[in-house]
């Protein structure tokens, strides 16, 4: 009848973390690294990560515009998600210590996988309206 229920918080573990901002871009690392801050209960570093992840979305958006035709595009994803998962591997927790935790559980998969394609929808919602305007104003060809 006593039911003692156990919330255990939920993280996202190093390899989540890269693998959802390899494919979900720089929105969703943000997220990713500020949703591990809010459950370590890291208030702090999770509004300095909403304040950096900004600017870093903000200029890598106007930054895309200008690279030559010939640039790699994959080497930018996998930059900035090699650095998360340094960050989270640094910062949060590593997945051996989440495993051995009696507070801290994983994540859900298949969130990393909605959240990515939510985030993925909202980069390209942003980079195509501004790709368009640069290009009307003959900022670009």
């Amino acid at each position: 009848m006593n039911e003692i229920t156990i919330n255990e918080l939920k993280l996202y573990s190093p390899f989540q973390v890269t693998l959802g901002s390899f494919f979900g871009g720089p929105i969703a690392m943000v997220y990713f690294l500020w949703k591990n801050f809010k459950t370590l209960g890291k208030s702090d570093a999770a509004r300095q990560t909403i304040i950096w992840g900004v600017v870093f979305n903000v200029v890598l958006l106007a930054c895309l515009q200008f690279l030559p035709s010939n640039f790699p595009e994959i080497a930018i994803p996998f930059v900035y998600a090699l650095v998360a998962m340094q960050m989270a591997s640094s910062w949060h927790m590593d997945k051996e210590d989440i495993e051995v935790s009696a507070t801290f559980n994983f994540q859900s998969n298949w969130r990393v996988l909605i959240y990515s394609l939510v985030f993925f929808i909202t980069w390209i919602a942003c980079t195509f309206p501004l790709t368009k305007v640069f290009t009307a104003f003959g900022v670009i060809d």
